[in-house]
């Protein structure tokens, strides 16, 4: 079937090889040979990919957004393409509405690393119904190759619901969205398409490059089937490692030493079936380490990545053992103190400075404290205030509006108690709360993209990762190929605190 590619450009780009930037120069040439911008189609995966080239162009050639309509992620190409509203996809409201309608609890939670077990079985079997979907199988294939513990009848209770549902509102989730762009057949004249992250494509997305590709002079496909982690997910890794076509390997890492390349090399060469790619190891030295638990590894460094398997470490280890030291830290895109706790801590202090705060600041920050003991009773909104007004700490404690000067820790006495321990004692160590935390936690799914200086990689794997790794050992290598391979210059690697633990480390 891969036929529909014509002879197509691949571009295998190992880790830290430029694999992205290779595409952007692709687009670059393109543009200054004159190619219509709106004659391009450059698709990913994720939607930062999609949007790093449109920047891109657009700064280049001067030219505004609009004029690159196709370059998104394949499921927003679609969803332009079939000149849908959002009010027609289901998600948000629509999904809760859905999950009333079919009695079954849905909270839309996503699982980074494919362990589904704890998560409601409305998720599980949603996950399970658009996995079939986008593999092109039954679902009774798709129950019958993971159940996940769940009955059938269910599973096809819930499956049918969301069918009948989708019928009669007229919605359309996203793999209906994909499927539909293939019944229609009516793709855009695209005449260069690139295609980004090809290793993370499913079945069915695949169909929707196809059709993209029909009368494209040249099409780019890059990707890496060493990082295709997402099979669980539903990605068809082996379309990119079947595929014919003019391929070049990236052959300079500027991201990974000697010491790491090596080490991802023993790993990776466990894996039979896959491209083979001879790439070299940035210039300068590298460390690699072993500690017996994460009590003694270095965070001293700026630049510091923990990464492990499963999520339930990340949560129940190091997430404990960094508040307990007094160490801030970002996961999943968010600080380790809260936004909304930050700003009242630095509102409140700006205001015992002498700093007159705005009406609106006033009343978010009166939310944390306590009637009767930091605002006067019945005043915590300010009422007879106008909203462009101003106050000040010495005004408002003339007033009798505020009853308390106390530091934040004492004034503020509405935040969580657990939280304001821990911003103390990060305070004590040094932190600065007002910058980006020099620590990032993730799953090394969650990763993905990602490097570090110094990468913390746990070897521990859960019990159903372990399970099914005696099933899919090449996909579980493929993992811990891209975690090791997240460090520019040292890795530490941390033992495991149960027998399972990561058999290539």
């Amino acid at each position: 079937m891969l036929g529909h590619l014509v002879n197509p450009e691949i571009v295998l780009g190992p880790p830290g090889t430029g694999k992205t930037t290779s595409l952007l120069n692709i687009l670059d040439e393109e543009l200054e040979r004159g190619v219509p911008p709106d004659r391009i189609g450059y698709v990913s995966f994720t939607r930062k990919a999609a949007d790093e080239a449109a920047q891109r162009a657009c700064e280049r050639f001067n030219l505004p957004r609009s004029d690159f309509p196709w370059f998104r992620t394949l499921h927003s190409l679609c969803f332009r393409r079939l000149g849908m509203r959002s009010a027609e996809v289901l998600e948000g409201p629509r999904m809760r509405e859905f999950a009333d309608y079919a009695r079954v609890r849905i909270t839309g939670r996503w699982s980074e690393d494919g362990t589904l077990t704890g998560f409601e079985t409305g998720d599980r079997i949603m996950f399970m119904e658009n996995l079939s979907r986008i593999r092109g199988i039954s679902l009774r294939e798709q129950y019958d190759l993971d159940d996940d513990t769940l009955p059938w009848r269910e599973v096809e209770r819930v499956s049918r619901a969301l069918a009948a549902f989708k019928a009669a509102k007229g919605y359309m989730d996203y793999t209906d969205m994909l499927s539909e762009f293939v019944r229609m057949d009516t793709p855009p004249q695209l005449e260069v398409l690139l295609v980004d992250e090809a290793q993370d494509l499913s079945a069915l997305q695949w169909r929707v490059v196809w059709l993209l590709a029909r009368h494209a002079r040249r099409v780019v496909v890059a990707g890496d089937d060493d990082q295709a982690i997402y099979r669980w997910a539903g990605a068809d890794v082996d379309a990119l490692i079947d595929m014919q076509g003019d391929a070049r390997v990236l052959g300079k890492s500027w991201r990974c030493p000697p010491v790491i390349q090596s080490l991802a090399g023993g790993i990776i060469s466990s894996v039979r079936r896959r491209r083979e790619k001879a790439w070299a190891p940035r210039d300068g030295e590298g460390t690699v380490d072993r500690v017996v638990d994460a009590a003694n590894v270095d965070l001293s460094g700026e630049d510091i990545l923990i990464l492990a398997r499963n999520e339930y470490i990340i949560r129940e280890q190091f997430e404990p053992a960094l508040q307990r030291a007094g160490i801030l830290y970002e996961r999943r895109g968010q600080p380790s103190i809260p936004t909304k706790m930050m700003r009242a801590v630095t509102d409140w202090e700006r205001l015992r400075r002498g700093e007159p705060l705005p009406v609106e600041t006033l009343r978010e920050l009166f939310e944390h404290m306590s009637s009767g003991r930091g605002v006067k009773r019945g005043h915590k909104k300010l009422p007879g205030w106008e909203e462009t007004e101003e106050g000040t700490l010495g005004g408002l404690v003339q007033q009798g509006i505020l009853l308390t000067q106390a530091p934040w820790y004492e004034a503020l006495d509405r935040l969580p108690q657990d939280q304001v321990s821990y911003m103390r004692s990060a305070l004590a160590r040094g932190e600065s709360p007002r910058k980006r935390p020099r620590i990032r936690l993730s799953t090394i799914h969650g990763s993905k993209g990602g490097e570090a200086d110094h990468v913390i990689l746990s070897t521990e794997i859960a019990q159903r990762t372990w399970r099914e790794m005696d099933t899919a050992p090449e996909d579980e290598a493929r993992v811990w190929y891209v975690g090791v391979t997240r460090a520019r210059k040292h890795l530490t690697i941390v033992d495991a605190t149960t027998p399972r633990a990561c058999p290539w480390l």
